[in-house]
């Protein structure tokens, strides 16, 4: 009975420590490159393998096609403009990538191709500026490890989303097309920076 006892609290022991042990692997390689542990799956869209990122796009709100969205804009841009620090300049540049590549799939959904399309284009353009910005910043000598992470998977969503909208548009393809290549160009800036801060 006590040796039954002692096999039980080792095996329990044990089970604990494999545990800890996998969660600390799988942190580790999360903190060296988050896209190996992200749970995702290839899908073929327009014939191009598309890898799905998991990466949190905010919610648009008000679209291009609404009469509010003149408002909207100026406010972003003023708010851009008053921010001084470089690291929160780049985070809300990210920021209205995000929404706007989330509003240009809103848009695309509902038919709107050619709007989308320049919805996208717009976002891609904040998205380019942010990734400037940090790239400048590790010129310098900054730390900017954690942000470029966040830019890696950031680039990575951008490009599977961008993807999608080159897939569902017939009107606007060739712009955005182009705005895909920029979209990848950036993706693979921000994945040789990071192997490159290691």
């Amino acid at each position: 009975m006590v040796g039954t006892s002692i096999v039980k609290k080792v095996l329990g022991t044990s089970a604990a420590l494999m545990v800890g042990l996998v969660v600390l692997v799988l942190s580790i390689m999360a903190a060296v490159n988050p896209l190996v542990v992200s749970p995702h799956g290839d899908a073929t869209e327009a014939g191009v393998l598309v890898q799905k990122v998991e990466y949190y796009l905010p919610y648009p709100g008000v679209l291009p096609d609404s009469p509010l969205y003149k408002v909207k804009a100026l406010r972003d841009r003023i708010s851009l403009w008053l921010i001084t620090d470089p690291t929160k300049k780049a985070e809300k540049e990210l920021l209205l990538a995000d929404k706007r590549i989330g509003a240009a799939a809103a848009l695309m959904d509902g038919g709107k191709d050619e709007l989308a399309v320049s919805t996208a284009t717009k976002g891609e353009k904040y998205l380019e500026q942010a990734v400037n910005r940090v790239m400048v910043m590790a010129d310098m000598g900054q730390d900017v490890k954690s942000l470029l992470l966040i830019m890696a998977n950031a680039t990575a969503k951008h490009e599977e989303m961008m993807v999608g909208i080159v897939g569902k548009t017939e009107q606007a393809r060739g712009v955005a097309e182009k705005t895909l290549a920029l979209t990848s160009m950036l993706h693979e800036r921000v994945d040789q920076a990071v192997r490159e801060v290691k």
